[in-house]
Formats: structure tokens, C-alpha cells, sequence
């Protein structure tokens, strides 16, 4: 986001990254919330463009492909897309002097390490906001249920091939099932 921020682009990678860990993986923040960021800060936004890519990849429209099992976990994602970190100590500089072992998950760095790089959790940079293995479990059973409750409830649920009947989750989410906003 910094990135973002700064330079008005960020990798499609991470564009998916954010979308997920803000939607359906981890802060279960509607999508509408995070395209009102990106088109405020992306040089290249295209509503339309940006619009369709944070619903799919929020589960809220067009696709089964990406069902509540689909969850981007943001540290495995960061290890496999960029493992040297790269990339982290460039925009994430409170992070930059930690070891590359940390680097993807800081706050497994023991205390010792953590004042060695003056990097102190809590201090010098935050705790994590949700602990990701929680929370991607809760979300997941939400969309099941929501994914349940619509099919049985739809007036069309047996004259509607399955592909239509495909439920936009995001869009019919209840206000209160939101963890906040961004």
C-alpha cells in the first residue's frame, strides 16, 4: 500500500494480494472499499477494470473458480512470489534490518532480534492486525453458509443451471458480518 501510495502502481500480484486479505481472506471488508483506495490512488485505474478484478477476486461475482476454499495467505504468497524480501525492505524500511527469516513474518522474531534490528513489535512497527489462519477459517464457514442459505432460499434454485445459481456473496452479505473497513 505504501507503494501504492507513493508511486501510484503496484504489481497485479499484489493488487491481488491486498484484494483478497482485505475481502474474503482475512478483514471480510467489502470490495466497494478497497476500489474507492485504488482508484484514488492507481495512475492506471480503469473503473470498469478495477471494478471486475476486486469482485472476482473478492468472490462477490463472476466466477466458481474462486470458491471459499481459494485463500491467499499473505505470508506464503510474499515467500513465493518474492522470497528475499526484497521488496519489503524497500517500502516496509522499520522492517528492512531484520533477517530474511523474519522478514515475511516479524513477529515470530524473538525479542533479541527484534531489538537488534530496531524493529520492536508493537514500537517500531505494529502487531498484526488478524492472525490470517484464524481468520481465512471463519471466513470460509461464512461464505459456506451464506453459499447455503442462498440456494435454498432462491425461488430459481431448480430452473437456474448451477453456473447462474452461483451466489454473489459480497453483495448479499449482511452489514454486521463486516470486521471494518478500510
Amino acid at each position: 500500500m505504501r507503494q501504492l501510495r507513493k508511486e501510484g502502481w503496484i504489481h497485479h500480484v499484489c493488487r491481488t494480494a491486498v484484494a483478497c486479505f482485505l475481502t474474503r481472506g482475512d478483514l471480510w471488508i467489502s470490495w466497494e472499499e478497497g476500489l474507492k483506495v485504488f482508484m484514488k490512488y492507481l495512475v492506471d485505474a480503469d473503473w470498469a477494470i478495477c471494478s471486475g478484478n476486486w469482485m472476482w477476486v473478492s468472490a462477490s461475482a463472476f466466477e466458481r473458480q474462486l470458491d471459499s476454499s481459494c485463500c491467499i495467505c499473505p505470508v506464503s504468497y510474499g515467500k513465493k512470489i518474492e522470497p528475499t524480501g526484497e521488496y519489503i525492505r524497500r517500502y516496509v524500511p522499520e522492517l528492512a534490518s531484520l533477517p530474511q527469516e523474519y522478514i515475511h513474518e516479524p513477529w515470530l522474531a524473538p525479542l533479541d532480534v527484534q531489538k537488534a534490528s530496531n524493529c520492536i513489535l508493537g514500537y517500531n512497527y505494529p502487531h498484526r492486525i488478524v492472525i490470517h489462519e484464524e481468520v481465512s477459517k471463519e471466513n470460509k464457514k461464512m461464505m459456506e453458509n451464506i453459499k447455503h442459505s442462498l440456494r435454498t432460499r432462491s425461488p430459481h434454485n431448480n430452473h437456474c443451471p448451477s453456473s447462474v445459481r452461483e451466489p454473489s456473496l459480497f453483495l448479499w452479505v449482511p452489514q454486521s458480518f463486516h470486521r471494518g473497513s478500510v
